[in-house]
């Protein structure tokens, strides 16, 4: 055997090689097999799916494609006009400021252009103060800066009811190119820009419409130095991470009251925002307030009616719900008879808790106990005179025609047409505005 493979060493080497050259190419024929089935697999599939795309209407073949490509540059336009109505208010007053400014050449710039330019700008200083000083340095590249300012401040005033002065007019056109107003961190800065608000609001609201509340003056926010607040709690009350927002919740409640007091409701009673911070719906930021008013139905549809409208002012208001309660029950006098109506002590309203405190005191009281204090026997003593008067004096009335007998041609029901109304209302805007 030695002798054997001794003597055919190269004949078995060269077998050998020969062996494992064919199980290598075994191993790539099956290797290449498998790929080459999943190839015709995934042909397969395309053509299945071609076949069910040309079976659609439009087909996507070759005569279709600048059809399509028209029909996506149409919903891109559409779907970007729809997008401005969400919480851009200011943006035909940047259109008016766009529309005059020129570069120093005499050059127009568009406004995706010169936002683009100004965030780079904006973006290359970490502190406030560089970031304002980028901001004029930046207003040099054009020649006629204040003109379209002023441009600008002249439509602004328009749709907001921010009071809009030369040291505020910056802030207004850097929040409009969606830069946030944080008032440089410090509180005394936003009370004073929440004193000024509110002083706006109830001149707008001036022998207009009445507030009832001293939380419904301040719409729901703590300002140092007006009724109801305790000295120095504005100064704590809210995190400069907040300022922005707040400063958005009085552009929005600014708003509200306007259409508010040109709808002709009576009063406010209370503004109650569900959170600072709004809720985030994709893309979209989402205030919640529950406001409450007094006013006729009238007024109110009304109010609904234009949060309804506001869409054409890039403003949209979603009306969750709204809760009417009657102002007062002119019913009762008819249905109640006067035999049963409950007589009513001094100091009390003839609510149902006063009548249920009466009867509680009555049963709580020990043996010996008196009902009232001696005052208050008094004060139940000329009562009890003054209804027997009262009582007698009807008596004689009865004999006398009905035409002039006391309340003749009085209106019961629906003597008064105001009604007290809930509404709870949503404030969408886009992100990042």
């Amino acid at each position: 055997m030695k002798r054997i493979i001794k003597n055919n060493l190269v004949l078995i080497v060269v077998l050998g090689g020969c062996l494992v050259i064919t199980i290598g190419l075994l191993v790539w024929t099956a290797m290449e097999y498998i790929q080459m089935s999943n190839y015709i697999a995934q042909t397969g599939q395309l053509r299945s799916d071609i076949a069910t795309l040309i079976k659609k209407t439009p087909a996507p073949v070759e005569g279709n494609i600048p059809l399509i490509k028209t029909d996506t540059t149409l919903y891109a336009g559409a779907a970007d006009k729809l997008r401005r109505r969400f919480g851009h208010p200011f943006l035909p007053a940047l259109e008016q400021f766009i529309s005059i400014l020129r570069l120093t050449d005499g050059e127009r710039i568009s406004l995706a252009k010169f936002r683009e330019d100004f965030m780079a700008e904006w973006s290359k200083g970490d502190r406030t103060a560089q970031k304002y000083s980028d901001y004029k340095s930046f207003q040099r590249r054009f020649r006629n800066w204040p003109e379209a300012m002023q441009a600008f401040r002249s439509a602004a005033e328009k749709v907001t009811t921010e009071p809009i002065t030369d040291n505020s007019i910056d802030e207004v056109f850097l929040s409009a190119l969606g830069i946030p107003r944080q008032f440089d961190a410090r509180p005394e800065n936003l009370q004073r820009f929440m004193a000024e608000y509110r002083r706006r609001l109830l001149e707008i609201t001036k022998d207009k419409v009445f507030f009832e509340t001293s939380e419904a003056a301040n719409f729901s926010f703590t300002i140092a130095g007006t009724t109801g607040t305790a000295a120095g709690a504005g100064q704590t009350a809210y995190l400069a991470e907040n300022f922005p927002m707040i400063a958005q919740h009085w552009e929005i409640l600014g708003d509200i009251v306007k259409r508010a007091t040109d709808s002709g409701i009576s009063s406010f009673v209370s503004f109650r925002k569900r959170a600072i911070v709004p809720e985030k719906v994709g893309g979209f930021e989402v205030f919640h307030y529950s406001i409450e008013i007094t006013g006729t139905m009238a007024s109110i549809r009304k109010f609904v009616s234009l949060l309804d409208q506001a869409f054409q002012d890039n403003r949209v208001y979603v009306v969750r719900s709204i809760f009417l309660y009657q102002d007062g029950d002119g019913a009762k006098k008819l249905l109640t008879p006067d035999a049963i109506l409950p007589v009513l002590l001094p100091g009390m309203t003839g609510r149902a808790d006063d009548l249920s405190n009466q009867e509680f005191g009555r049963r709580r009281r020990r043996p010996g106990q008196p009902a009232f204090r001696p005052e208050a026997d008094a004060n139940a003593v000329n009562q009890a005179a003054r209804e027997e008067a009262a009582r007698k004096a009807k008596e004689e009335e009865k004999s006398l025609p009905y035409n002039l007998r006391s309340g003749y041609g009085e209106k019961l029901i629906g003597k008064s047409d105001l009604c007290r109304a809930i509404i709870d209302v949503e404030y969408i805007m886009e992100s990042g505005n």
